[in-house]
């Protein structure tokens, strides 16, 4: 048994599908069926098995994943422990990150991390929340920086984090604005509550989206379904051009962008943006590191 052939199990189990796992691992995919036959052999069980086009851990297999895990990330803990012997960390992590964090705080803490880590090379993948945790499972982030989702309007997640154990660590509270045009007649209101919405049209962010999740969920607690007359990636573009209304993070709103108004919800809704990780799945010195420094950056900053 090798290390490769571990690596290769790993991947498949993770993405269910052999395709996918050969695609990531730059190998054939007939190669790669082969070298799991070979280990399926060895080990005298079967790891898989298939369910339409793709795959299935078997009981053995969800056994031996887990040792699996742990002997790869032993030997990745193993070449770390070298590298850290030069005091200068130096690799390259992937982050997954929210889309209104990418528009916002997200820019000036990749410049002062670069400053302090100039080694450490950070590939971002942004999207939504409910999606950045599915990659995280899949092993294809490091990090996924999102935001806690109703399960209830989200069951999707139920399942990703029952099944893998995602941990979180809060970094800050965002609070929750309305965004309407410029004209509009409730941009002179002082406050306005969410029951006061139910026959205005909405600009809601697309599936997978925590803040989605939440208005939905505010929505139907006030006794009525929202009208979603679109979905983007940038509610506040449509909602300034006078097609509806909607839910933003307050920096979000406030940021350089197409003009709109702003009004306070009361009561007020808000959000906790968290970093997110697998629990007992190995993170290597450079995630260690921008993990430590994401943590003391957003929390001087939400206190600054």
């Amino acid at each position: 048994m090798e290390l490769r052939q571990l690596n290769y199990f790993v991947e498949v189990a993770r993405l269910e599908n052999f395709t996918r796992a050969a695609e990531r691992l730059k190998i054939a995919q007939p190669a790669l069926s082969q070298q799991i036959r070979n280990l399926e052999q060895e080990l005298g069980v079967k790891l898989f098995k298939r369910i339409g086009r793709g795959v299935t851990l078997t009981e053995p297999g969800e056994q031996f994943y887990i040792g699996a895990e742990k002997t790869l990330a032993e030997a990745q803990r193993a070449k770390d422990s070298v590298k850290e012997f030069t005091n200068d960390p130096h690799g390259k992590i992937m982050i997954g990150a929210l889309e209104s964090l990418v528009q916002t705080r997200l820019p000036s803490l990749l410049v002062a991390f670069g400053k302090e880590y100039p080694g450490i090379k950070v590939f971002i993948r942004e999207n939504t929340t409910e999606p950045l945790l599915e990659d995280l499972q899949k092993g294809e982030l490091d990090l996924a920086l999102g935001h806690t989702l109703d399960v209830t309007y989200s069951p999707n997640l139920v399942r990703v984090v029952a099944q893998t154990g995602i941990c979180s660590k809060p970094l800050y509270q965002d609070e929750l604005v309305l965004v309407v045009a410029k004209g509009h007649p409730l941009e002179k209101r002082k406050t306005i509550s969410i029951g006061e919405l139910r026959e205005e049209s909405f600009v809601f962010f697309k599936e997978g989206s925590g803040i989605r999740s939440q208005l939905l969920a505010a929505c139907i607690s006030e006794g009525f379904d929202p009208l979603i007359a679109y979905e983007c990636a940038s509610p506040r573009t449509l909602v300034a051009k006078g097609l509806g209304v909607s839910i933003l993070p307050r920096l979000m709103a406030e940021s350089p962008g197409p003009t709109v108004s702003i009004l306070p919800l009361d009561p007020p809704l808000s959000r906790w943006v968290s970093v997110f990780y697998v629990e007992g799945r190995y993170l290597s010195p450079c995630t260690k590191v921008f993990l430590r420094f994401v943590e003391k950056y957003l929390g001087s900053e939400i206190e600054g």
